[in-house]
């Protein structure tokens, strides 16, 4: 079977056939710049004042770089420059319009303004927006060279003066007015304008300015909203996207970045008045408030969260009331009537609809932002100390002896009575452990200082009861002397086991009593000698 071998230089597979170029292939040098001026090398290079057969020769002609070519002195091109290259004359024109569809009036006058470029003698008109008139302003006649009737040339500055006549494809202008700049530049070129001429007034106009009139406007100021919100609308649906530039590009910087202030409000001074605490949230990207209450426990106040909902808030909110900016007939609010990132810092007090609200903190955020932004250095926190309490707590009411004593305070500490708790670990590791000790009655009488008494101690829940043992011919009862309970001394301080030592005197309900000894188990409990 053949076999088919390719050969390095079959041109098949594409090998073999390829020689690397060990030359300069780099796109030459194209200008070189002689003079100030760039002259171009793929030209004929004929004999000149610029280019001579020697500089022909020059090797180095053609190693002009880019960096050469860049700085090229302006002087020699702003020497040929027109003298009037930014130079632009205007001039106030009118013309009138008929209406045919509107019984009110027969005709309207639209006002432009008519701008001459001395540059290049060319013209543009362009007619001022009127709000709300419903035709299409703007640009009235796009920027170019206006000829003369019966092609006589077209027109040059001379040509134009206050109070000609200015035929347009049609229509009639009427020059009325010019600028100061105009009058000046006209008056260096020995010619003087005439004075301003006054407008006549339409039908339209006039009924427009009685209305004004009766309603107590001024007829020549403008009363309605340059920025309102349908306006943005109506000319963004026409397709002018750009609005708001300012306000979105600072919505977009600003996002999310919130300045946070504490603030107080003292109306101490006043009847039932308190020291309230609350919070301010100041949002960057949009200039706007918010104002929160802080929840106080057992303050007695009722959960309100906000103070003021987040919104511009106005410096002077009287004014406000009378206004009737809803109705359009007020100019909008400037920015300067709201507070802004300018007016708070610690210390400031703003006035929020009467509350004078005033700044004690700011957190770590927004002092590193006044620090940045600002240059401004906040001061350090200037609480409100709180007011001394000078209020006395009341002594609770004395035990009247129903029920346990404990279970009396319940009604005093609590609205809801709750149970004494008791501690049952100490009442089951002491149970049924008693401490008897003998003691005698102090007294002056002979017979009442010989009686004899047993003083029982329970461990298990700190009472005590007395007994009396029977002693025969006293002549008094014997048996128990005092109830078992918790019994207090004459200060009002309830008995320990403390105060149970062999010598002590105790006091139960006006007697006094000795302790003079003890039984075997106690003195072993209290590691008393025998």
């Amino acid at each position: 079977m053949a076999q088919y071998v390719f050969s390095k230089s079959n041109p098949i597979l594409g090998r073999g056939n390829y020689h690397a170029k060990h030359t300069m292939d780099g796109k030459q040098q194209k200008f070189k710049l002689v003079e100030g001026m760039m002259i171009d090398s793929s030209l004929p290079q004929q004999p000149s004042i610029l280019a001579t057969r020697g500089d022909k020769h020059d090797k180095d002609r053609f190693q002009t770089t880019a960096r050469d070519i860049g700085q090229i002195c302006t002087e020699i091109e702003n020497k040929f420059a027109p003298a009037n290259a930014t130079k632009v004359l205007r001039f106030y024109a009118f013309f009138e319009e008929n209406v045919d569809e509107s019984s009110s009036e027969l005709f309207r006058l639209r006002r432009t303004m008519i701008l001459f470029y001395l540059r290049d003698d060319t013209i543009e008109i362009i007619e001022n927006r009127t709000a709300n008139s419903g035709l299409p302003q703007g640009t009235f006649l796009k920027r170019g060279k206006l000829m003369k009737p019966n092609n006589a040339g077209h027109y040059r500055f001379d040509d134009l003066f206050i109070g000609m006549q200015f035929p347009i494809f049609g229509r009639t202008f009427k020059i009325y007015s010019c600028d100061e700049f105009t009058r000046n530049y006209y008056a260096e070129n020995a010619f003087d304008l005439a004075p301003p001429i006054d407008i006549p007034k339409d039908e339209y106009t006039m009924t427009r300015d009685q209305i004004s009139k009766l309603c107590g406007g001024d007829p020549g100021h403008f009363y309605g909203k340059k920025n309102s919100a349908l306006k943005t609308f109506m000319e963004a649906t026409l397709g002018n996207h750009g609005l708001n530039g300012a306000k979105k590009a600072k919505f977009l910087a600003n996002s999310r970045k919130v300045l946070h202030f504490e603030c107080e409000y003292d109306d101490r001074q006043k009847l039932y008045g308190d020291l309230t605490p609350y919070s301010l949230n100041y949002f960057l990207e949009d200039d706007t408030i918010e104002i929160k209450e802080i929840e106080r426990p057992n303050s007695g106040r009722d959960p309100f969260p906000l103070l003021l909902s987040r919104s511009h808030l106005l410096k002077q909110w009287e004014s406000a009331i009378t206004d009737e900016q809803d109705r359009g007939v007020e100019e909008p609010t400037p920015p300067e009537a709201y507070y802004n990132e300018s007016d708070l810092f610690v210390g400031a007090v703003i006035n929020v609809y009467s509350r004078a609200i005033k700044l004690v903190d700011a957190d770590d955020y927004t002092r590193k932002y006044y620090q940045e932004a600002w240059n401004l250095e906040l001061k350090p926190p200037i609480y409100t100390p709180p007011p001394k309490n000078d209020k006395k707590k009341p002594p609770p009411p004395p035990y009247i002896g129903y029920g346990t004593e404990e279970d009396s305070m319940g009604s005093v500490t609590h609205l809801v009575p709750k149970v004494p708790k008791k501690d049952f670990i100490k009442m089951t590791t002491n149970d049924r452990k008693l401490l008897r000790f003998s003691a005698k009655m102090v007294s002056n009488r002979r017979e009442q200082a010989a009686r004899q008494f047993i003083m029982t101690f329970y461990l298990a829940d700190d009472t005590i009861s007395i007994y009396e043992p029977e002693q025969r011919n006293s002549g008094i009862v014997s048996g128990k002397f005092l109830e078992r309970g918790p019994h207090k001394n004459p200060s009002g301080v309830r008995y320990t086991l403390n105060d149970f030592k062999i010598g002590n005197e105790l006091a139960f309900n006006a007697y006094k009593f000795h302790i003079i000894d003890a039984d075997d188990y106690t003195k072993h409990y209290l590691n008393i000698p025998a």
